[in-house]
């Protein structure tokens, strides 16, 4: 199918119709100075980007360091980072590290394990990372919002003895709900999101663009870290002709196995990958999005270049090591039982909203919804 958008926006679209202070905050006192210690710099406020066409109107988005996704914090496993977050929005915003173990303090709740970083002022983050894998951080502040308009960005912790690879990749996978002068859609938050799919968008971005050609050398072996940042979309990833092999989810190791059809990946979701390039010099492969039966499209093509790296594929795809985090004692656990029901779609049926029963129409008005 040709992926073009049916509201007028060129090239290809998806189809889908405590302690927040000015300044540096002091060290906390769980710190552990003899790791070895890696500093970064996070300025959130708002910018502009070519999501869609390098050469056509710019997106007014709100991003870190005036780009999305934000910079890629790489550090390795077992060191302590430091990142000092200056918020250059109108309004407050929080950065938490979705996956790591942190400090309650360093988590980026607003008004449950911080105060949230005001306009104009500085929040320093700093923790230790026990776990190697493929992290991401955004804010927890009317996150439906600002990680929808581009706060975000990926955070890896390598293994200290990481698998053998030619290219290590991060692919961030985001869909935006534009309008025809590609600016973003200001429905944030409207009941219909609330009560339904949530923010579902109509325009795909790799790395915060359109992106139509991965560029790739026959006999590769790449490890592909895939990040979904979108609000409500399931990716479901196809690669034409190859079998990618998954080797964590959610930065957690797991069994290597081989992919034979689709990757179903939900939002906020990461999965790691060593993918084989065993085709021959010159082909090209699609990755597609087949998740929605009805809106499938090919996000992008796998190229070879016209030279081959190595002859015969490497040896075979060997676990990663364990993370410190331990195994959950699941035969003293507490069991509860949850049962899950109503919802606009699902008879219209009675709720509870401060202690007692209320019909749906009557959460409605007061701005609430039952998905």
């Amino acid at each position: 199918m040709k992926n073009t958008f049916n509201n007028g926006l060129s090239r290809r679209s998806f189809l889908a119709a405590a302690g927040a202070a000015a300044g540096v905050a002091a060290v906390p006192a769980w710190a552990a100075p003899s790791l070895p210690l890696r500093q970064f710099d996070l300025d959130a406020g708002p910018g502009a980007t070519h999501l869609v066409d390098s050469d056509g109107a710019k997106t007014k988005v709100w991003s870190y360091n005036g780009r999305v996704p934000g910079p890629e914090i790489r550090i390795r496993q077992g060191e302590r980072l430091r990142v000092a977050v200056r918020n250059g929005l109108t309004e407050e915003t929080t950065v938490h590290w979705h996956g790591l173990r942190v400090p309650h303090a360093m988590d980026g709740v607003p008004h449950l394990t911080q105060k949230p970083i005001a306009p104009g002022e500085t929040f320093v983050y700093e923790f230790d990372a026990p776990d190697a894998g493929t992290y991401w951080y955004h804010p927890h502040q009317r996150s439906f919002e600002q990680v929808g308009r581009g706060l975000y960005g990926p955070l890896i912790i390598e293994e200290t003895n990481p698998p053998q690879v030619d290219h290590d990749v991060t692919w961030v996978l985001d869909d935006w709900r534009l309008l025809k002068d590609a600016q973003i859609s200001e429905d944030f938050g409207n009941r219909h999101d609330m009560s339904h799919a949530g923010r579902i968008g109509n325009t795909v971005t790799v790395n915060g663009r359109i992106t139509d050609i991965f560029e790739a050398m026959a006999g590769e072996r790449i490890r592909l870290r895939l990040i979904n940042a979108a609000n409500a979309r399931i990716f479901g990833l196809e690669f034409d002709g190859h079998t990618p092999w998954v080797i964590a989810y959610d930065g957690q190791p797991i069994d290597p196995h081989q992919v034979t059809g689709r990757l179903d990946i939900g939002p906020a979701m990461r999965i790691d990958l060593i993918l084989d390039l065993t085709g021959n010099p010159g082909d090209a492969f699609a990755v597609r999005d087949t998740f929605y039966s009805r809106l499938k499209y090919r996000l992008l093509n796998v190229v070879y270049g016209p030279k081959r790296l190595r002859e015969k594929p490497m040896r075979e795809v060997a676990a990663l090591p364990d993370n410190t985090m331990p195994e959950p004692d699941l035969a003293s656990a507490e069991r509860h039982h949850i049962a899950f029901g109503g919802g606009m779609m699902g008879g219209m049926t009675m709720a509870k909203m401060g202690g007692r029963e209320v019909a749906m129409m009557e959460m409605m008005r007061n701005g609430k919804a039952w998905t």
